[in-house]
């Protein structure tokens, strides 16, 4: 009888310290492009392209744009538990809560005014909001989420990060609450701390029978 053999190619994955360095590239990259008082050209272009969708998508975007809020986090937080993948509860919880620090911190620091405030006829469709607009916070715990979720999900559904990330972004805009640059200063920062506790070996706090990927 022929032995079947398994495949054991592996699909090349890029290593987490480059990923940590390109993120820091990335957000300096942003935080250069979005120094002065009025938005690009290019950025107004974008932005107001997302902006003057159809009136209809604003609950559509709305329930989008909370899968970058602390709702969702505790959400997860609430499903891994249940399913006993503590390792993969204290990585959300270690990236998320990096992430929106980060956030805070990049706000006070290198903080931008918002679309209301930099372009006329903007109205904000998000109700709730504080601070500057750079960088956004909901892409940055969008971002960490998603990756981090994205890390364990089979390979026919790593599509799910991509359209979560993307989805976020794109109600942030159309919400009016952030400009292109804040989203890519945004999604820099939850990449990085993906990134950093990628690193982090958390063998010992899974207590489940099968032990998904660290």
């Amino acid at each position: 009888m022929k032995k079947i053999k398994k495949n054991t190619k592996k699909h090349p994955k890029i290593d987490p310290t480059l990923q940590l360095f390109l993120a820091l590239g990335l957000f300096i990259i942003s935080v250069i492009a979005s120094r002065g008082a009025q938005m690009s050209a290019w950025e107004i272009s974008l932005f107001q392209s997302v902006y003057d969708l159809p009136d209809f998508l604003h609950p559509v975007f709305f329930v989008i744009t909370q899968f970058g809020s602390i709702y969702v986090l505790a959400l997860l937080l609430i499903l891994y538990l249940a399913r006993k993948h503590y390792h993969i509860v204290l990585r959300l919880l270690l990236t998320g809560t990096l992430a929106y620090l980060l956030t805070g911190v990049a706000k006070d620091l290198w903080g931008r005014a918002r679309p209301t405030e930099l372009l006329l006829d903007i109205v904000n469709l998000d109700y709730i909001v504080r601070g500057p607009g750079f960088p956004s916070g909901h892409m940055a715990l969008a971002a960490a989420l998603a990756l981090t979720i994205g890390h364990y999900l089979p390979k026919k559904y790593h599509w799910i990060p991509i359209v979560w990330i993307v989805g976020v972004g794109l109600s942030r805009m159309y919400l009016g609450v952030h400009a292109p640059l804040d989203i890519v200063g945004g999604f820099a920062i939850g990449w990085g701390a993906y990134a950093l506790f990628r690193h982090v070996r958390l063998y010992d706090i899974n207590f489940s029978r099968r032990r998904p990927k660290t």
